[in-house]
């Protein structure tokens, strides 16, 4: 029984810095029970631990946002902020929708404001068909809706990058130059 605070305390202190307001804000989790927990006082039942494994080991994709009514003739930094709210340095995954809601741009971030708002303001190349000539135009001027979504850097291991390589391979938005590269399930034998 004991062996579950050892484990809680393992991880109050490896992922959260033995900060337990940060660890009852992040897993929703009450205040008393962790400090309960770290102390000793009562032993976490079995499901605690497990929701706690779950929660710091594999990531968990959180909706931040999903199609945020994007007005291009306000400032692009003050709706992203608003947008975000709390959310700004977060790392995950954001999505830009034209007016028909369709898929335009997928893109990974570590610090998801500032990595969106340099996706937004970029251009853009509109291809037209032969003998019409190609147009630059700013990205933010297509976009109508953006979506973002929460998702976990665990251990180094980069789930975002992972997300998104699998999106747009699926999806291929217009806007995205590259497909993304996914990894192998099983490592290719090196016998052959």
């Amino acid at each position: 029984m004991a062996d579950r605070n050892s484990v809680f305390r393992y991880f109050l202190s490896e992922y959260y810095e033995s900060d337990v307001d940060l660890m009852a804000r992040e897993l929703g989790l009450a205040r008393s029970d962790l400090i309960a927990w770290r102390d000793d006082y009562r032993v976490p039942q079995r499901k605690n631990v497990e929701y706690l494994l779950r929660s710091v080991l594999v990531p968990e994709f959180k909706v931040i946002v999903e199609f945020f009514e994007f007005d291009s003739t306000q400032s692009v930094s003050s709706r992203l902020q608003m947008m975000y709210r709390g959310h700004e340095r977060r790392s995950g995954i954001y999505a830009f929708y034209d007016s028909m809601a369709n898929l335009q741009y997928v893109g990974k971030a570590s610090n998801l404001l500032k990595e969106t708002e340099d996706a937004i303001k970029r251009s853009h190349e509109v291809v037209f068909p032969a003998g019409i000539k190609n147009q630059n135009i700013p990205r933010h001027s297509v976009v109508r809706y953006i979506s973002a979504y929460d998702v976990k850097i665990v251990n180094g291991f980069d789930y975002p990058k992972h997300v998104e390589s699998l999106i747009l391979r699926i999806s291929k938005p217009t806007m995205n130059k590259y497909i993304g590269r996914l990894e192998a399930a099983y490592p290719e034998d090196s016998d052959e």
